[in-house]
């Protein structure tokens, strides 16, 4: 009998010990944060290929004047005109979210004249290409927001000018500058009307859901355990509940005698 007294003893104990697996699907805060950065990219660039080829084509922007020759011996020799028919008629204006399908793309010039429509980045490249193939000179421009084309008697424009600029090619050299006409304000919201007002909604609301319940999966692993939201005092209280055995003082089966210690005259 005391023999399977014992043994329900430590079963209960070992019970007590093993870790439920709701409490095992705990996981740390490092690994939390990579799987909120892996979803946002995977809810913003689902085939992470296209960010790659972006990234590429952006510090080496690819003007393909073979590209644009057909469309070029159609056009007159006057910059201007040729910059009016790009952007009203050949390549509409179209965010990435709508031509590409992500926040943004820099496109190479042909798949921008196979699109038939973007966004700045794309009816740059494709002026670029046609103005190259005519042998009319041009340099790509950047501001932090925009990019385009200049050519001898470009009329510069309140997005267009020196002032914005900072970075471009000069004399097919690269160059980097602080742009002197910069407000922040103005430039955060220009970001958000470009990145976030035109993504689809349904894109949005997957962003969100997972951004809210990644954050919370420790608590709802702990909430499922039954002791998630639990003071550690009563989680403590509770394991040496669940071991009776391991706090309980045996009484001895004897009475002990008591020991005088007076002397014997």
């Amino acid at each position: 009998m005391p023999t399977t007294r014992k043994r329900s003893v430590r079963a209960r104990g070992a019970d007590a010990a093993e870790p439920s697996y709701h409490m095992v699907m705990r996981f740390p805060r490092s690994l939390l944060v990579f799987l909120a950065l892996s979803w946002v990219l995977v809810m913003l660039y689902p085939d992470p290929g296209v960010l790659v080829r972006s990234v590429r084509n952006t510090l080496r922007p690819r003007v393909e004047p073979q590209a644009a020759a057909a469309l070029a011996r159609s056009l007159p020799d006057e910059p201007r005109a040729i910059e009016a028919y790009v952007l009203e008629r050949q390549v509409p204006y179209a965010y990435d979210w709508q031509s590409a399908g992500v926040p943004w793309y820099f496109p190479t010039a042909s798949e921008a004249l196979r699109a038939g429509r973007g966004d700045c980045e794309s009816r740059a490249l494709v002026l670029a290409s046609i103005l190259t193939a005519k042998g009319i000179p041009n340099e790509l421009r950047l501001s932090f927001d925009h990019i385009w084309v200049d050519y001898p008697g470009k009329q510069a424009n309140a997005m267009e000018n020196a002032a914005v600029q900072f970075a471009g090619r000069q004399d097919g050299r690269f160059f980097l500058q602080w742009p002197a006409d910069f407000h922040l304000r103005q430039e955060v919201a220009d970001q958000v009307a470009i990145f976030w007002t035109p993504a689809p909604w349904g894109r949005v609301l997957l962003l969100a859901l997972g951004l809210t319940l990644i954050p919370l999966w420790n608590v709802l692993a702990g909430l499922l355990a039954g002791n998630g939201l639990a003071p550690r005092e009563a989680r403590a209280a509770d394991k040496a509940q669940s071991a009776p055995g391991r706090l309980r003082r045996r009484r001895p089966a004897f009475p002990v005698a008591a020991v005088s210690t007076r002397k014997v005259t």
